[in-house]
């Protein structure tokens, strides 16, 4: 039986010229050449990207922009099931962790932000689905649930995944908090240590793994568990003194088991 597709190659070409249109504007370098896919189906159109599936679909063309390579255009089927959306991904090739701050980098992650944002605004306006969007109606259509008294503290740059991934495990009677980057969480988890934290793993500043250092080091948070989420193939090994990893794009379901987990672990006694 056919899967019901939410996109079709018209959504993909429309994407791609939103993007094209911000990043790599007139007057810039050349962009590079759009894709052929005259008469080929999505199926066929989605096995010339690169595929980096996870746990759930994620097909990548790494198309830069006029200041970075590396920057991607992506179709993900993630945390709403069924759909896939559109993510402009930027997060990629950033300098190695421990390194002294480089002024340049930060710069141009800025402005990789203003061009991400610009993009996806450009999709949502375009009526072609976003993660952005799909977080927003999932917030607004979370129902009310009993509180279970446990406070997992979400940690993301991303505004989009603190609110889709804050609706889910709200959804499930978690309180959630949540903070845009790892010193604003170690600050908040200072006042009142959660019963978890769920953190990206690469954001300006300090890392998922950064934030993990810094609250098993502490005395009133080094029984936290740490949950990290990456689009980056990592292991264990890499994250310590992190709990767990979760590769992204995952399911509702992935999450939830993850969570249940480390969550049962933290009130054994």
């Amino acid at each position: 039986m056919p899967v019901r597709q939410n996109i079709s190659v018209s959504h993909l070409r429309r994407a791609l010229r939103i993007y094209w249109q911000h990043a790599w504007p007139p007057g810039t370098p050349a962009c590079p050449a759009l894709p052929q896919w005259h008469g080929l189906r999505l199926s066929q159109v989605l096995q010339t990207f690169v595929d980096e599936s996870g746990p759930c679909p994620r097909h990548v063309l790494r198309l830069g922009n006029f200041t970075y390579p590396h920057m991607k255009f992506a179709v993900e089927r993630g945390l709403s099931g069924g759909d896939f959306y559109f993510i402009a991904d930027c997060h990629d090739a950033a300098p190695c962790r421990g390194a002294a701050p480089d002024p340049r980098w930060e710069s141009m992650r800025l402005q990789n932000r203003a061009i991400k944002d610009a993009i996806e605004t450009g999709w949502q306006q375009a009526g072609l689905p976003t993660l952005r969007g799909f977080a927003h109606d999932a917030a607004r259509c979370a129902r009310r649930v009993k509180l279970t008294g446990q406070r997992i503290l979400l940690v993301d740059d991303e505004p989009a995944n603190l609110e889709f991934t804050g609706a889910i495990l709200r959804g499930d009677g978690f309180t959630v908090d949540t903070s845009c980057d790892g010193s604003g969480a170690l600050a908040r988890a200072s006042i009142a240590p959660p019963d978890l934290v769920v953190s990206d793993y690469e954001m300006p500043g300090l890392s998922g793994r950064d934030v993990a250092h810094q609250l098993k080091a502490r005395q009133e948070t080094q029984d936290v568990p740490v949950l990290i989420c990456s689009y980056a193939d990592l292991n264990m090994k890499d994250l310590k003194p992190a709990d767990a990893v979760l590769r992204r794009p995952f399911s509702a379901e992935t999450l939830k088991a993850a969570v249940a987990r480390l969550i049962a672990t933290q009130t054994q006694p």
